[in-house]
């Protein structure tokens, strides 16, 4: 089975390997090429991971507004194969619930875009149909994560919030790195944002945090490396669908 999961930026992309790694046992794939999808957008990379027989692409697609192009691409490339072992069966889109009303934006251009009469929702399995070249049926599922579930924000927030939850000493260590991040720039020189505002407060936790000796590698790959993810209960829970991959 091959599947595929979309989302927003790097941190995501770097994110999502590290967590399917080691909660869900997938592993670098050494076809080639890799990746074996590449989309037409700019700033968009992706790398693909195997477990058994079953093939797992992961493509970041440079940023919410890529989210419906990177899908009809997906769409398209379906359409295309001759065999149905070559197509995605399993399409996962994961982006920020970082503004009010993103959800039901996101649901109807995705809706548009799959040509189904089916609802696509939040947090739940949808079967698409669709018709190849020869006008064949083919079916693919679809899973939209909009995260945080149950409030506005990033990936990173929902990360922070669920250290939060399982470690008092670590949620103190997160409060201040808000209080930090909230009065270090007055003036809004370098923070004029709020998705600035949650990645710095994100960074200024793990500055903290990271072992020193591993800091000379790529920050982020330090980051995600770091953290044992399978630990966290609230993590594993949100993405518990991703199991089914």
């Amino acid at each position: 089975m091959k599947s595929i999961i979309i989302c927003e930026g790097e941190t995501d992309f770097v994110f999502l390997q590290h967590f399917m790694k080691k909660v869900n046992g997938w592993t670098d794939s050494k076809q080639k090429p890799n990746p074996s999808f590449t989309s037409s957008v700019n700033n968009s990379f992706s790398r693909d991971f195997i477990r058994n027989s079953d093939m797992l692409t992961i493509i970041s697609c440079g940023g919410c507004g890529n989210i419906k192009t990177v899908f009809e691409e997906v769409i398209r490339k379906n359409q295309n194969e001759i065999f149905d072992e070559e197509r995605y069966s399993k399409i996962v889109i994961l982006t920020d619930n970082d503004e009010t009303g993103v959800e039901a934006k996101i649901v109807s251009e995705l809706n548009a875009a799959s040509g189904n009469s089916a609802q696509i929702k939040n947090n739940t399995w949808t079967d698409l149909t669709f018709t190849d070249a020869t006008q064949n049926k083919f079916n693919s599922e679809l899973l939209l994560l909009i995260i945080p579930f149950d409030e506005n924000g990033a990936l990173e927030t929902f990360l922070l919030s669920s250290i939060s939850k399982q470690d008092e000493y670590e949620s103190q260590i997160i409060k201040k790195s808000y209080d930090f991040v909230e009065h270090a720039d007055p003036e809004k020189r370098h923070i004029d944002a709020r998705s600035f505002k949650i990645k710095a407060v994100f960074y200024a936790y793990f500055a903290i945090c990271i072992e020193p000796s591993k800091k000379q590698f790529s920050q982020r790959d330090a980051i995600f490396k770091s953290v044992p993810w399978e630990q966290y209960e609230n993590i594993r829970d949100c993405f518990k669908e991703l199991r089914n991959l």
